[in-house]
């Protein structure tokens, strides 16, 4: 090797020449450089086990502790995939692979801290003290340096021949797969556009969508018009495709958009991305309040009834916005953008901006999601146990498990905050699962082996609706029972998702397998506007939980009333017992108790506690006992 890979180094003036900023504004080899990685669509992407079987494969056959995968923006290095350290980004100028990349060659050092261009940089005089380091460039479609796969470790190291070989190969396998995703790609775009063109598909694919969007965009930019991208979500479709069918629903939708478009003159355009999405480029003004209103016109426009067939369905829309330029110049970044908006945000109001307050609930998102993985490995995560009451003497019938999170940097963190982070990726979801499930099994298993009083309380576990979807999940929960030697009868499965399933017949499918181990299942939030009878006659239940928001207006809401004594009639004609949750006051009980409901949850019965008092309350229970639920 020469001296420019061994680590020897240039002069101190190259060296000082080496580390100034590139302007990206001056630099064009940089504009090139930056249009080739956004061409990639790959940075801030999920992880892909497709490049981390790379990096880990690169710390095998190097024997150093750390690989990466990176992608250079601007002054941001992002990393796609890591083995040995867990990072999302970092700073390109005080990274060793901005030598890779500006000099588009491979690069090896055997000791950074001897090294005149490397020396200086934070992770070489402080902690991780890197010292050595082997990295090659990534190439985009059009040859332009993009990123880097590097390997690198804490000791000095020499690097021969065959290292210099190994490193081509790597970074060959993941320009390969830059160039598949090209090809399928252009493939993709290829059938979207003879779509796009076939008068029986009017509709325009997600690809022609953006890049129609795009253009719209960049025209009135370059007319010195701004504009900004409305982003509009059907959220209760699910509900009327379960009702009148796929088919009637589509032709229901078509018509929808076509009159919105025919009626939306503030629109510059406007067509579907998804199912259920759809998108629009409206006019900037100096004003974000009145653009923001004329947006919330057009989504009060949107919501409205719609006849499909003999029947009027009523579609409900939120929206969200994001501003060409203050928010993103290219329509796929702002149309994420305006739906983080409406997804992130309070959707009250019919469209909401998107705004540094979201951006900042996104980054903290993200370092909770990094937070709860070592939390749930390291014991972090505790349950508080909220006991459920037969209404036939206010006793104990069971308990449910209710997941609760101290963090020592950021306090208190709620279910409301953590569990849908958690329930967005599958590993984190499951993983949570199955420590609910083996805490709710070994206790049922400690009490038999106590000798605990019949019947046993039963222990519900709240679910996400995802898991009945996957292949694996009877086994799982069969294969926790097996570990404890405690069989399904004590445990109730809470479905937690407010929205509707997509499939009943897979679902079904699950539950009626798990039906077979004894395991009953119960439909959660039940009368909150989410929920469908469609539940209730197609899915093997056991439960329904009526919704502590309907509990609540009870005393004062008459019609509150009238759809409780509906919700309780409806189940016991399919032969399920009703559980009233977040009951607080005397009048609500008495209110349940009326309407011949089984069991109540709530603070005025007990507020949940922790696994030894509910350990407590067990053995303190009176001797006589209700029936089992």
């Amino acid at each position: 090797m020469t001296s420019e890979t061994t680590g020897d180094g240039p002069s101190r003036q190259a060296a000082t020449h080496d580390r100034a900023p590139a302007s990206v504004e001056t630099d064009r080899r940089e504009y090139n450089r930056l249009s080739d990685l956004l061409e990639l669509g790959l940075l801030n992407t999920r992880p892909e086990e497709r490049f981390d079987r790379i990096t880990r494969l690169a710390t095998e056959l190097f024997g150093m502790p750390v690989a990466l995968m990176s992608l250079m923006e601007g002054d941001r290095q992002w990393f796609k995939s890591t083995c040995g350290v867990e990072l999302e980004e970092s700073a390109r100028s005080a990274s060793v692979c901005d030598h890779t990349i500006r000099h588009d060659e491979a690069l090896f050092v055997e000791d950074a801290s001897r090294d005149q261009r490397f020396a200086h940089l934070p992770n070489v005089v402080e902690a991780p003290y890197l010292r050595s380091y082997a990295g090659m460039p990534l190439h985009g479609p059009n040859g332009k340096p993009v990123g880097t796969i590097c390997v690198a470790g804490f000791k000095k190291r020499s690097f021969g021949e065959r290292d210099h070989v190994l490193l081509k190969e790597l970074a060959d396998w993941i320009e390969h797969e830059f160039d598949l995703d090209r090809r399928i790609a252009a493939h993709d775009q290829h059938v979207a556009r003879l779509m796009d063109r076939d008068p029986s598909l009017p509709v325009a694919t997600r690809t022609i969508a953006l890049e129609r969007l795009d253009d719209v965009l960049m025209s009135r930019a370059r007319n010195g018009q701004g504009s900004a991208v409305l982003h509009l979500d059907i959220v209760n479709l699910a509900h009327y495709e379960q009702t009148y069918g796929e088919q009637v629903t589509r032709e229901t939708v078509a018509t929808w958009l076509a009159e919105l478009q025919a009626g939306a003159a503030d629109f510059c355009y406007i067509t579907r991305l998804s199912d259920t999405e759809f998108v629009g480029a409206v006019p900037d003004t100096e004003d974000m309040e009145t653009m923001r209103a004329d947006c919330e016109r057009q989504v009060d426009h949107a919501n409205r009834a719609v006849s499909a067939g003999a029947a009027q369905v009523a579609l409900r829309v939120v929206g969200g916005l994001a501003v060409y330029g203050d928010h993103g110049r290219h329509a796929a970044e702002l149309v994420a953008r305006a739906r983080q908006a409406h997804r992130r945000a309070d959707i009250s109001r019919g469209v909401v901006l998107f705004s540094e307050t979201i951006n900042r609930q996104l980054l903290r998102d993200r370092h909770i999601r990094r937070l709860f993985e070592t939390a749930l490995q390291e014991g972090g995560i505790d349950f508080h146990w909220q006991p459920l009451f037969s209404n036939r003497g206010d006793v104990l019938a069971g308990f449910e498990l209710l997941a609760r999170w101290r963090d020592p940097e950021l306090g208190d963190i709620y279910p409301d905050e953590f569990i849908p982070v958690a329930e967005a990726e599958h590993n984190l979801s499951r993983a949570i699962v199955e420590y609910a499930l083996d805490t709710a099994a070994s206790q049922i298993a400690q009490w038999q082996t106590d000798g605990v009083q019949a019947p046993i309380p039963y222990v519900a576990v709240n679910i996400p609706g995802r898991e009945f979807y996957e292949s694996d999940f009877y086994d799982c929960v069969a294969a926790v029972l097996e570990k404890h030697g405690v069989d399904g009868h004590r445990l109730v499965f809470e479905l937690t998702e407010r929205s509707l399933i997509a499939d009943f017949e897979v679902a079904a499918r699950t539950m009626k397998r798990l039906n077979t181990l004894g395991i009953r299942i119960a439909m959660d939030d039940f009368g909150t506007g989410y929920s469908s009878i469609a539940y209730l006659t197609r899915l093997p239940l056991s439960i329904v939980k009526l919704d502590k928001s309907v509990i609540q207006r009870l005393e004062h809401d008459a019609v509150a009333r009238e759809l409780v004594r509906g919700i309780v009639d409806l189940a016991h004609g399919q032969d399920l017992d009703v559980v009233a949750e977040g009951v607080e006051t005397r009048v609500q009980h008495e209110w349940i108790r009326s309407f011949g409901c089984e069991y109540s949850q709530g603070f005025l019965l007990a507020h949940p506690e922790s696994r030894s008092a509910a350990c407590q309350r067990v053995v303190d229970r009176p001797t006589e006992q209700p029936g089992p639920l």
